[in-house]
């Protein structure tokens, strides 16, 4: 987030530093699957129609980052099919498809037999039907971070690695930042350090609510790509898909709140075993090389943090398990809000204030 707020910043003609904390990549983005989607469950009922719609442009932007940057993000239309395997998740799913429809989002509805016959790898026997989208995508997270720190550099802007920012205050209308390898004064100042931020923000007064969600993520050996969709299951958090290189990535349910990354379990590994061998039996004898555990920023309306908090105080945060999807969009909205001092009407549900 930070990254892309820089880089459209920089295209405005606005001097832009981005201090990093630790080394590229280290944080949240690092440990992404980097699936793309627009239609995110959270986003279901209660007027949150917003966050499909700023979804969507996310998703459009990915499209041609590459393109615009010159840099590959490794991005590619791979689609997403998400599966019901009891009757209730199956009712759930097409209340969810609905809603979705009724925001012009459209998919397809697949029998076991469909799924079977359109990928005959998947065993459909334990799937009731699932939504196919064919718009939704993956990218290549290091590559998508590494699209914005090049084109930071070519129009000059800089990138500051491991040199954590302490302190934040403000002083003669201006901020005063002091980092771990130096001190810098800006006229507006953008705090996007994920699960983090409240940590900067309340210096300067400013709570905001977020929870530190732990979720185990696993990489296998490389195999001959045929994986086509990415393929979720909602009820149960689950993820799976197939990198450009061939590699399965994988994810099931959350660990308890906390910033440990530390900690990866041999049951989360069992468990995602148990729900992917019986739907795609030739994973059987895959070998996984690693496991992670990342974090994902949660608010308590499951939405992002993006605004202005005060004169020159800016927070993009809060973006959960989506965030990837979001950061060319809301890094393009909030670089403009910052240079024009307005909001743009994609990002006003999503104010920081609404938490006061």
């Amino acid at each position: 987030m930070g990254l892309s707020v820089g880089y459209n910043l920089l295209k405005k003609g606005i001097r832009t530093i981005v201090l990093e904390g630790d080394y590229l990549n280290a944080g949240s983005t690092g440990r992404n699957m980097g699936i793309l989607k627009e239609r995110i469950p959270h986003a279901m009922g209660n007027g949150n129609e917003d966050l499909i719609r700023i979804a969507q442009r996310g998703l459009q932007l990915h499209g041609s980052l590459s393109s615009e940057t010159g840099i590959n993000t490794f991005y590619r239309k791979s689609g997403c099919l998400v599966v019901a395997k009891n009757e209730e998740e199956l009712k759930q799913l097409k209340e969810y498809q609905s809603h979705f429809h009724s925001l012009g989002l459209r998919d397809d509805f697949l029998s076991p037999e469909e799924i079977n016959r359109k990928w005959p790898y998947i065993d459909a026997s334990s799937i009731l039907g699932g939504f196919y989208s064919p718009k939704e995508a993956m990218a290549h997270p290091f590559g998508v971070v590494w699209a914005y720190v090049e084109s930071i550099k070519k129009m000059k802007g800089t990138v500051e690695k491991q040199n954590k920012v302490k302190t934040i205050r403000k002083s003669e209308g201006n901020y005063k930042i002091e980092a771990e390898k130096g001190e810098y004064e800006a006229e507006n100042v953008v705090i996007a350090c994920a699960a983090h931020s409240s940590e900067l923000s309340e210096q300067l007064g400013f709570k905001v609510p977020l929870t530190p969600m732990r979720k185990e993520v696993l990489i296998s050996e490389a195999m001959r790509p045929f994986l086509g969709p990415a393929i979720e299951r909602l009820s149960m958090d689950y993820q799976t898909a197939q990198t450009m290189r061939g590699e399965i990535l994988g994810t099931l349910g959350y660990m308890s709140p906390g910033f440990d990354l530390s900690e990866t379990t041999s049951e989360f590994l069992n468990s995602f075993a148990d729900e992917t061998v019986p739907m795609i039996p030739s994973f059987r004898h895959i070998r996984i090389i690693r496991q992670w555990t990342g974090i994902c920023d949660k608010t308590p309306d499951m939405k992002p943090i993006v605004g202005s908090l005060d004169d020159g105080l800016y927070i993009t945060c809060g973006h959960y398990d989506y965030g990837i999807n979001l950061a060319p969009i809301v890094g393009r909205l909030l670089a403009a809000s910052i240079i024009s001092g307005s909001t743009d009407p994609l990002l006003k549900p999503f104010d920081p204030h609404r938490f006061d």
